[in-house]
């Protein structure tokens, strides 16, 4: 199978999107970015994604990205001239010939160009001056002028950990404890293409087209020691790792209200004790009640109901 088109350029460039952020921060270091001022590990490479970058690809660091997994966003910007559209043009064109005719990407008050290939995704994107409603006030900006008509390029490596032996049982023995809401927009194959958040990649695996089955349930495998689940994602989380489950009660207000059902998990690393992950979202404020008691009973973990709160 050939390679994907957005790795294939982060190859060629020597960027190491295969290594783990641990491994990431022991070869680059941590530096704090000038403009925007939060942690980011910059990647020296011999080679640039293309030309008229102000600074090397970064990836942001946070606690709630585990250390032992590779960085999967990676983000930078292009500056030619003052002409945001012109900074566009320039990047889109030379990416073209690596990746091929991009998708049109404009919003209300942006333009962008983007590539998706599986769950790899490469965007650009500019704020235009002239299709501001309001004036842009960021400090950023003032530290960087180059950076409010720069093209914004942003990588998403679209990683997800394939199952291991063990998992793959577990995945294989999959029993179903009840169907879930996935949302209107989500299918199968939207869920293959769709990138995992950098916060839950320990508890996402990469699909697999044989267990298509678990799409749109919530269930355990056979031995009770995984609690599996999949929506925008295969969620597999060992038993061990569960402590409990929780709905939030939201009475509607100046919004429509409903519930969330979330799975508590521990982490295995020290920056983040525990991760909250989604099991699914219902309209009604009650409407999760039954389904966190279910899972309760199939899996032996508490649940809780949170206290009515208001959609504000």
């Amino acid at each position: 199978m050939s390679q994907n088109p957005i790795h294939a350029v982060l190859d060629a460039a020597g960027v190491p999107w295969r290594s783990s952020r641990a491994a990431l921060v022991e070869r680059y270091g941590i530096r704090r970015h000038p403009a925007y001022r939060w942690d980011v590990v910059e990647i020296e490479t011999l080679q640039p994604i293309a030309k008229g970058l102000l600074r090397p690809l970064s990836v942001q660091i946070f606690p709630q990205f585990s250390p032992y997994l590779p960085a999967t966003d990676f983000s930078s910007v292009a500056y030619v001239g003052d002409d945001a559209r012109e900074n566009l043009r320039d990047l889109a064109q030379q990416l073209a010939p690596r990746l091929g005719s991009p998708q049109t990407a404009d919003d209300a008050n942006t333009m962008g160009r983007r590539w998706a290939y599986g769950a790899a995704a490469l965007s650009l994107k500019v704020w235009p001056s002239d299709m501001q409603r309001w004036p842009m006030k960021n400090p950023a900006h003032e530290r960087e002028p180059r950076l409010k008509p720069g093209c914004h390029l942003f990588i998403k490596t679209g990683f997800r950990k394939a199952a291991a032996q063990e998992e793959l049982v577990w995945l294989e023995s999959f029993v179903p404890i009840a169907p879930i809401a996935v949302g209107r927009n989500v299918t199968e194959t939207a869920a293959y293409q769709s990138p995992a958040e950098r916060s839950e990649l320990e508890f996402v695996r990469e699909p697999i087209a044989g267990l298509a089955g678990i799409f749109g349930f919530v269930g355990r495998s056979a031995d009770r020691a995984a609690l599996i689940f999949h929506h925008t994602q295969l969620y597999l989380v060992p038993m061990a790792d569960v402590i409990g489950f929780r709905v939030e009660r939201i009475l509607p207000a100046k919004g429509r209200g409903g519930s969330k059902l979330y799975v508590e998990c521990r982490t295995n690393y020290q920056g983040l004790a525990t991760k909250r992950l989604t099991i699914s979202a219902a309209d009604g404020v009650d409407d999760s009640n039954d389904l966190a008691s279910a899972l309760s009973a199939a899996t032996g973990k508490p649940f809780q109901l949170g206290d009515y709160d208001y959609d504000a």
